[in-house]
């Protein structure tokens, strides 16, 4: 999972998942902290700051691909709620 704003990565990470039949659900906290550093990210900022996020993931033919989900208006629909 790649989070994007004009078409240059700000945050990176991937996870492996392995023989995994159906849908996937990801469930992640707000902020995340990396074990082998002292730094972490908070993914609700990240992704205010980005316009897309792009999911890589292995086909079942053995190729690669992407899904790029746009996030334009992400802000102004999430105010929205409270409103």
């Amino acid at each position: 999972m790649t989070f994007q704003r004009r078409g240059k990565p700000i945050v990176s990470m991937s996870c492996p998942l392995e023989d995994i039949k159906g849908d996937i659900t990801l469930i992640m906290p707000n902020v995340i902290e990396f074990s082998n550093s002292a730094e972490s990210v908070n993914l609700f900022a990240v992704h205010n700051k980005s316009d897309a996020v792009i999911f890589t993931y292995t086909a079942t033919d053995g190729t690669q691909k992407d899904f790029k989900f746009p996030l334009a208006g992400f802000n102004e629909k999430y105010l929205e709620q409270f409103i």
